[in-house]
């Protein structure tokens, strides 16, 4: 379906209180792996005019779309969210596969896949489940603690008369002041949340944006946007360069000579189009002179995804935006190339093929936020984040610091360790010229898929190695704990005399102890689960699919699926057919309908007790049972495990 849905703050607050109550988990993401700050270490930095308790955060995409990525992101310890990039234009048509992070990385999605209403929900709803977490300790670190200082920044794109318009004009004086928003949200919310309504929330989600622009938008109308959100909107502003800003032909020697990447193909056009380094240099000059007359700040983000020919296919357009670790290489240099000529506190913020071994480095390189997405579409997800933060500290141990300008200047030459910005200016001067050399950046250590093995995933059973869950951004991929089974099943042979008679079927066999499910509402389709999936099919196409409501389980009728009617109810379509399933939790008989056609009720050992023809059965009409011990896996594993996050959201449950 592709259509991702986000669900209400109610079902949030409720399903993050449970499941963190009864496993220690949020959204599946483990306690263990929670970033809770390291004692004796600080890593806060300034952004603009606000504080942040680390300079990482999740970057512009799959992973700030909706509002429990943005939760999972700060679980791992990001404090800077860039949020994804809305525009005017909010009915995109995105080719599926949109993400191939098998390797290196590359994607075809670039704005906010949901309309401009429902990305601002996303984000008022995230922003207000932060504030409820800090308020109610449920991390144990105690109220108005710095730990919390978490700052979001807004992405817009693309050019300046969708960003001028009077719909992105309207979204963007919101977010700046959600106080509206905010209280429609929390004056929703049931009894059982009758404290949080009335929590002073601050309203000001944001004062800060980096600005996307297409490639090719000319320098005087990114001069002009710039202007614009800043003199219009009061907003500091910091410009997301392309990596093309480098040259074509310094771009391609480092790729395909220097780093062995003969398959990936560049685009002239792009670098032609595209702002020239002289021209962003100047523009960037102009815009701090223009920016301090109006009490804000300017700078610019290093980089932007790289535009490349599709040779691989698996992408139906023609061209494709590279991520990960070539680009790393790539942006790093163009990042201190344009410092060097722009000066030594021109603000930096940073984002390609960012990973635990390389996120010491890009701190002490004085880069804020260092921001961070093809890497947490690999194995482990968000969790990935806490080990960035784990490396930090075994670096800065080695050079005694404890905090970061202590990281920044220690580690510069002894000339430059009275100013901070020189020092990173230093850094960046030994560090950059060494990543060439780099093997971790090389094709040969980035051209092995994901292994697969030789079966195709089914509906039910698979490995169970689990890896589709963390690596899926929305947290839609989901695991059952059904138990292994071996249950001899019976179909049915209506007869005109009005008995069903028993015929025994299959045995109905699951050989591991958990199912994996999906999400639908969650699920964009962007392909990264079966990237990481060791067998073929992919989790999000041969699993079961759960709706979060029947509104969208109705819009999509050509998909097979589910959604709970009530709390222990599931109507469900397979092969096109539907079917109910409901339980009566005190006599634990089930209810059994074909709908429309015949209604049976079972115990909870599945032995029949009745039957009841729906409509005219010719004689000796089969009734396939199949779908039936299907639903009962289904609605029995989910009642069975009542405090995950998937359990509490498709339920319905609110406290």
């Amino acid at each position: 379906m592709a259509e991702l849905i986000g669900v209400d703050l109610g079902t949030h607050l409720a399903s993050i209180i449970a499941e963190y109550t009864a496993k220690e988990s949020i959204y599946g993401y483990p306690k263990r792996k929670f970033y809770q700050g390291f004692p004796g270490y600080d890593f806060s930095v300034d952004f603009h005019d606000k504080r942040a308790a680390t300079p990482l955060g999740p970057a512009s995409g799959p992973h700030t779309q909706l509002a429990q990525n943005i939760v999972l992101s700060f679980l791992g310890g990001g404090r800077i969210m860039e949020l994804k990039t809305v525009q005017i234009k909010d009915r995109l048509e995105i080719p599926r596969p949109c993400i191939d992070a098998r390797n290196v990385g590359y994607n075809v999605e670039w704005s906010q896949e949901l309309r401009l209403e429902a990305s601002l929900r996303e984000y008022v709803v995230a922003w207000v489940l932060l504030k409820v977490i800090e308020e109610t300790h449920l991390l144990g670190v105690p109220k108005g603690d710095p730990f919390y200082d978490t700052v979001f920044d807004i992405s817009v794109g693309y050019d300046l008369a969708g960003i001028s318009s009077p719909e992105i004009h309207n979204w963007l004086k919101r977010i700046t002041n959600a106080e509206a928003d905010i209280a429609r949200l929390v004056e929703g919310l049931p009894k059982e949340h009758a404290a949080i309504k009335e929590m002073a929330i601050d309203p000001h989600i944001a004062n800060s944006a980096t600005l996307s622009t297409f490639h090719g938008c000319p320098r005087d109308e990114i001069e002009a946007i710039v202007k614009h959100l800043i003199a219009e909107h009061g907003l500091h502003v910091i410009v997301k360069m392309n990596p093309t800003i480098l040259g074509y032909e310094f771009a391609r020697k480092t790729l395909q000579d220097d780093l062995g990447y003969e398959n990936i193909e560049l685009d002239p056009k792009a670098f032609e189009d595209d702002l020239q380094f002289d021209e962003g240099v100047a523009m960037m000059k102009r815009l701090e002179k223009f920016a301090a007359e109006h009490g804000k700040k300017v700078g610019a983000k290093f980089t932007n995804t790289l535009v490349v020919k599709n040779n691989d296919k698996i992408f139906t357009d023609e061209l494709m935006y590279l991520s990960g670790p070539p680009l790393h290489v790539l942006s790093m240099n163009a990042m201190h190339r344009f410092r060097s000529a722009m000066s030594d506190d021109f603000h930096i913020s940073f984002s390609a093929g960012i990973a635990k071994h390389n996120f010491p480095n890009a701190v002490l390189c004085n880069m804020k936020p260092i921001t961070t997405c093809t890497d947490l579409l690999k194995t482990g997800g968000y969790t990935r984040m806490f080990d960035y933060l784990k490396n930090l500290t075994r670096e800065m141990d080695k050079c005694g610091a404890k905090n970061l300008k202590a990281f920044i200047v220690l580690n510069a030459e002894a000339a430059y360790q009275g100013n901070m910005a020189r020092a990173g200016v230093s850094n960046a001067e030994r560090i950059v010229p060494k990543l060439i050399e780099n093997s971790r950046y090389h094709q040969r250590m980035n051209h092995k898929p994901p292994k697969k093995v030789d079966s195709h995933l089914e509906f039910f059973d698979c490995l169970t190695c689990n890896k589709c869950l963390p690596v899926c951004p929305n947290a839609s991929n989901f695991s059952i704990p059904a138990g292994e089974m071996t249950l001899a099943t019976f179909n049915y042979r209506y007869s005109r005399e009005g008995y069903f008679i028993p015929e025994q079927g299959k045995d109905f066999v699951l050989t591991k102890k958990a199912q994996i499910a999906n999400i639908a509402d969650f699920c964009n389709e962007c392909g990264d689960c079966d990237t990481y999936c060791p067998e073929y099919g992919g989790p999000f196409i041969e699993k079961p699919r759960f709706f979060t409501s029947k509104a969208s389980y109705t819009e999509f009728p050509t998909y097979d699926g589910f959604f709970f009617r009530d709390p222990h109810c599931i109507q469900g379509r397979i092969k096109g057919k539907e079917y109910l399933l409901a339980v009566n939790p005190d006599t634990k008989v089930y209810l059994w309908q074909e709908m429309g056609r015949i209604e049976f009720l079972f115990d909870k050992n599945h032995d029949f007790i009745s039957g009841v023809n729906l409509t005219e059965l010719d004689d000796q009409t089969f009734i396939d049972m199949q779908p039936y011990y299907a639903m009962r896996v289904l609605l029995d594993g989910i009642l069975d495990d009542p405090d995950t996050y998937t359990s509490v959201m498709l339920r319905g449950i609110r406290g």
